[in-house]
């Protein structure tokens, strides 16, 4: 009898022990999750900053070169803005109230940042268009004026 006593005994301490254990195994696993996360998002911000600079000297007419002559800054904007589509999409299917706080800022933190660069993205390549037509009918006004 006390053999089978201390059997159970052992075996509710030893499911108790599994338990802790399995929960701090996902306690560390939600945390590496969240530094995941918020590395993306510096990199992210990191871009936005990129993105805010180039635009800032495009506006202030501080290029020495054409902006984007070949399109190849379009096409990587285009593909940026891709990426964050992507990641929004998987940020929303995966944030969830079950999520720990910790988590559920990260998740917070990485929406804001790829939803400000996202809009950077999108800004930098309408202007560009805009930069280039607006240079295009300044070549046109001077080609008819040495041709008049």
């Amino acid at each position: 009898m006390l053999s089978a006593t201390l059997k159970l005994l052992l075996r509710e301490v030893s499911q108790i022990a599994r338990r802790g254990r399995n929960s701090l195994l996902s306690l560390a696993q939600e945390r590496r999750t969240a530094l995941r996360l918020d590395r993306l998002a510096d990199r992210l911000a990191g871009m936005g900053v990129k993105i805010d600079i180039l635009r800032k000297r495009m506006n202030e007419g501080r290029l020495d070169e054409p902006l984007d002559a070949d399109a190849s800054l379009r096409e990587a904007l285009r593909g940026l803005k891709e990426d964050i589509r992507t990641v929004r999409c998987q940020l929303s299917a995966l944030s969830g109230p079950r999520s720990s706080p910790r988590l559920q800022r990260a998740f917070a933190r990485l929406a804001a940042i790829a939803e400000k660069t996202y809009a950077a993205a999108d800004k930098l390549q309408w202007e560009i268009e805009a930069h280039e037509q607006m240079g295009d009918a300044q070549q046109a006004s001077a080609a008819t004026r040495l041709s008049a």
